[in-house]
């Protein structure tokens, strides 16, 4: 019989993982932790992974145990699996117990009787407690200590799994808020079975770009906001790891994209709601995206703007020093990015929203008129939303070919928050009829964000040069800085026909 696993992970570090096996909070330790070994078995295309599933086997009490899981989601950290479990008698799959349930006929026909093979294995020390941290809420919470191997290939395992045994979803983000009031905590987006396909080489890690279009038609307006913001949510936590290992700038990048689809998404859906419920959350989130920028100022400086110059003029001193000058601002914006991403601040935040997500609390706040709009069709709300964008966006634009870099700015900031309505609310009228717009406003965001990076760039140049040693600093500094000005000059020029494209597009919402 299929059931249905929810669960939480935490990601700490050994000696964080030693205080909390030992925190009253949990209790005492009951017995001795049960060593566990799963072996994760697959075809040699991985047919099953490739099609969402997992196929375990696991020794545990002297026997073993088959597990087959797929299906579900990923909510913001939540993960909702379906899982499909028997006893067998050997270390060998047995897909003949899974014929009678819909996730076993999609495990065998993915297989097709084709041999399966071990993948990876998992080895840990498992310590398991139940503990009510609120009436009607029992959680199981496991201390996983071990290893993932495939091949020669090892990763630690250092964890706490919270599984929701009775109660609200919501609950295991306040136990995980709890831990992470007095301990650093990570919350950990990837299951042992993603983290061990990796390892395996069959999963690549890679800079993963975000969702826009998850709104559909029959979604009530708080159904909506739930869908876009979980989708905001994953992005920013899939990226989590490269950006805290400092690996493809990339990473950073599409992080700070899920930050501003993520308030833009609050912005939209604010006037439903009491204002005390979103602010604290916007301005959260703003925190963090500004502290994520002047890494991400760097990484386009010295890449889009200063590498450039340097190809042009091979063995300019001047400008060799500028780059490494650079290169070393830049590393250090960067590990202070990865600070900020990771401490205990920040995921305390991620979690905190995610509580809010899984509790919904917005849909019985505010007055009676308030929560029939959050229950009604999330259409009369998109339209009046991207209206209020357009007008705001027309104004801004005003007399765009002789505007300044401030006005500039602000321009930018209506049109990416039309730019990102549009995208979330787009699957609501004809793809067709939105096309159009929706392209107009992808050129126009790209281009006012070269002309923001275009207008940083003086006082990116200012930091190098004074953190640059050598008698052609000035000369470096006027070279970069005419180049930077004949972009911005031809972006600007660029600008003006993108705008009239814009203008002329139909509003596809009404």
């Amino acid at each position: 019989m299929v059931s249905q696993e929810t669960e939480l992970k935490l990601a700490v570090t050994p000696r964080t993982f030693a205080k909390l096996a030992h925190d009253p909070l949990f209790g005492a330790p009951q017995g001795t932790p049960e060593h566990l070994l799963a072996v994760y078995f697959d075809t040699a295309r991985h047919a099953l992974w490739r099609r969402g599933m997992a196929l375990r086997l696991r020794r545990e009490r002297g026997g073993w145990v088959q597990t087959l899981k797929g299906g579900g989601s990923v909510e913001a950290g939540l993960h909702r699996r379906a899982e499909l479990t028997h006893r067998v008698r050997a270390a060998t799959p047995d897909l003949g117990l899974l014929g009678e349930d819909d996730l076993g006929k999609r495990a065998v026909r993915a297989v097709r009787g084709t041999p399966l093979a071990p993948a990876f294995r998992v080895e840990v020390e498992r310590d398991t407690r139940s503990v009510t941290p609120a009436p009607g809420v029992t959680i199981e919470v496991s201390f996983d200590r071990g290893t993932i191997l495939a091949g020669k290939s090892r990763a630690p395992v250092c964890e706490i799994e919270f599984e929701l045994k009775r109660g609200p979803a919501s609950s295991l983000f306040e136990l995980a808020l709890a831990i992470a009031a007095r301990y650093p905590v990570r919350l950990e987006h990837r299951s042992k079975a993603e983290r061990g396909y990796e390892l395996a080489g069959v999963v690549r890690p890679a800079p993963v770009r975000g969702r826009l279009g998850v709104i559909r038609r029959n979604m009530s307006a708080s159904e909506a906001f739930r869908a876009v913001c979980i989708t905001c949510l994953n992005h920013l936590q899939a990226n989590q790891p490269g950006v805290i290992r400092g690996e493809d700038p990339e990473y950073l990048h599409q992080a700070r994209v899920a930050l501003r689809r993520l308030r833009s998404a609050l912005d939209a859906f604010a006037p439903l709601a009491p204002p005390e419920m979103f602010e604290l959350r916007v301005k959260a989130v703003r925190r963090l995206t500004r502290a994520l920028g002047p890494a991400r100022d760097w990484d386009v400086f010295t890449a889009q703007t200063l590498a450039p110059v340097a190809q042009q003029f091979p063995g300019h001193r001047g400008l060799m020093a500028l780059e490494r000058a650079s290169q070393r601002l830049r590393e250090a914006a960067n590990r202070a990015a990865r600070r900020a991403l990771a401490s205990r601040r920040e995921q305390a935040l991620l979690l905190e929203l995610g509580g809010w997500l899984a509790a919904a609390p917005w849909c019985a706040a505010g007055s009676d008129k308030a929560q029939l709009a959050w229950q009604a069709p999330v259409r009369e709300h998109a339209t009046q939303v991207l209206e209020r964008g357009h007008r705001r966006a027309l104004k801004r634009g005003r007399a765009v070919g002789s505007a300044s870099l401030p006005r500039l700015h602000r321009l930018r900031i209506a049109v990416k928050k039309l730019r990102y309505a549009g995208g979330f609310f787009g699957p609501l009228f004809a793809r067709a009829r939105a096309k159009p717009m929706l392209d107009a406003l992808n050129e126009l965001q790209d281009l006012l964000g070269a002309i923001n990076d275009g207008a940083c760039a003086p006082g990116l140049i200012e930091a190098a040069s004074a953190a640059a040693r050598g008698p052609l600093r000035p000369q470096a500094r006027a070279i970069i800085g005419h180049w930077n000005a004949a972009l911005l000059a031809d972006r600007r020029r660029a600008l003006k026909h993108a705008w009239k494209v814009f203008r002329r597009c139909e509003r596809f919402w009404r």
